[in-house]
């Protein structure tokens, strides 16, 4: 819409009166309608994430989950133990909570199946991975997808973890985890992982459950 205004002289022109509101939001509109972000936009970025090179050995880290409002609901750390040999792999985690929730495991299987891609299933008390997990790696970003039977009292609930996990440095990376359930999200999880020296007494150490 334009309002007219007068110049001297009498001569009248049109101002463009909501132009750059109309151009903001337009603006704003595009950026939220972007295109979800695909591991290959990180191609070109380091360091290199190799997973079978970080997850081989012991592995620290802790976490929380937030529910679909935002608020954290429950904190955790999760004591990880990895063993690789060529392109398949097995990752013994173990989970404490703080919230009083008893201490939950699960066994991971993994194998890469190409230069970008890896595939996985799961099975233990922190909830059995439904079918294949699927993953894709580029720079310093890898992508996973999977659903899982998780367990929530005395039930199980079938939900769909989008994780991607991020490589800061050799030794660190942060997983953030979307949870959805038919299509909705349910909630989100943090995770920040922490390669530790890969010693006997580490070894021993992520081979049994956090303490507190």
């Amino acid at each position: 819409m334009y309002k007219k205004t007068r110049r001297e002289g009498g001569e009248v022109m049109q101002k463009p009166y909501k132009l750059l509101s109309i151009a903001f939001a337009g603006a704003l509109l595009t950026l939220l309608g972007g295109c979800a972000a695909v591991p290959k936009d990180y191609a070109d970025t380091h360091p290199q994430f190799d997973l079978k090179t970080f997850f081989d050995g012991p592995v620290r880290a802790e976490g929380l989950f937030q529910n679909r409002s935002g608020k954290v609901v429950n904190r955790f750390y999760i004591n990880i133990l990895g063993h690789w040999s060529g392109d398949t792999g097995t990752l013994d985690e173990y989970f404490t909570y703080l919230d009083g929730t008893p201490n939950q495991q699960r066994v991971w299987s993994l194998r890469e199946t190409g230069p970008h891609s890896f595939e996985g299933t799961g099975h233990g008390s922190a909830g059995d991975i439904v079918g294949t997990a699927s993953g894709e790696a580029y720079g310093f970003a890898l992508h996973w997808s999977y659903d899982v039977n998780l367990p929530v009292g005395d039930n199980h609930y079938k939900v769909h973890f989008d994780d991607w996990m991020y490589m800061l440095n050799p030794t660190t990376v942060i997983n953030r985890s979307t949870v959805t359930k038919f299509g909705i999200r349910v909630g989100e999880a943090t995770i920040v992982f922490h390669k530790l020296p890969d010693t006997a007494e580490n070894r021993a150490a992520m081979s049994s459950y956090p303490t507190k």
